[in-house]
């Protein structure tokens, strides 16, 4: 993943566009290669190229990223190091309850045991 960013020139004052890898691209055998680029709060930038032909893009929108990642790890079969999906409900559950003791429901222990695993790894 890519990063742009704004910076100042030191000769002239002048502000530029700067971009900083954040991950390395993806390149394969065939000559096509897989890049993406932070666009900060425009979202991130999926690119494929190919050595030989035009580029294809997408801007994927801040709100959508998460999800296209979850979708691509899913794909490539590395949707075990993700969270688990039940936990972003169990957390706003125990977030709305009022008094000193939360109360799990069945399941809840474990689905944030392995959320702590993974956040662990």
């Amino acid at each position: 993943m890519r990063r742009l960013t704004a910076e100042i020139d030191r000769n002239t004052g002048s502000s530029k566009a700067g971009s900083y890898s954040a991950l390395s691209g993806f390149h394969y055998q065939n000559g096509y290669g897989l890049s993406a680029t932070d666009l900060g709060n425009h979202g991130v930038k999926i690119e494929l190229v190919h050595e030989r032909d035009i580029t294809g893009a997408i801007i994927l929108p801040p709100g959508k990223v998460g999800e296209c990642g979850r979708w691509l790890l899913k794909t490539i079969g590395q949707d075990r190091h993700g969270l688990p999906k039940e936990l972003p409900g169990i957390l706003q559950r125990l977030s709305k309850q009022k008094g000193g003791e939360l109360i799990l429901q069945r399941g809840d222990k474990k689905t944030i045991k392995d959320a702590i695993r993974i956040l662990r790894s």
